[in-house]
């Protein structure tokens, strides 16, 4: 992945349906950073690295009800990302639909 920021459109299977959020990767060699935006809060990506078209970051996602520690792992193609966001629950798949890039 080159550098610069990502943006996506995030659709998310869990037991009550599809979820959608948004996801944005500030990505810098191969550290990553950003914003993970899932039932309606944006709250920062705490860890992320980005090997080739692999990637990992966690943090927390935060519902009405609680706060959700998460760890995702997945990849990167042309037109979107795939992953699969692990919580103490369940493991949840996600897919993703790149909208906006801005290279640096």
């Amino acid at each position: 992945m080159e550098n610069g920021t990502y943006r996506y459109d995030l659709e998310m299977e869990t037991p009550l349906g599809k979820r959608r959020g948004n996801l944005e990767l500030m990505v810098r060699g191969d550290i990553l950073n950003g914003y993970l935006t899932m039932f309606t809060r944006t709250i920062p990506i705490q860890k992320g690295i980005c090997t080739g078209d692999k990637l990992f970051f966690c943090g927390d996602m935060k519902t009405l009800m609680k706060m959700y520690p998460y760890q995702a792992e997945g990849s990167i193609h042309q037109s979107g990302i795939d992953l699969i966001i692990s919580t103490e629950q369940a493991d949840y798949p996600v897919i993703g639909t790149l909208t906006e890039v801005q290279r640096r």
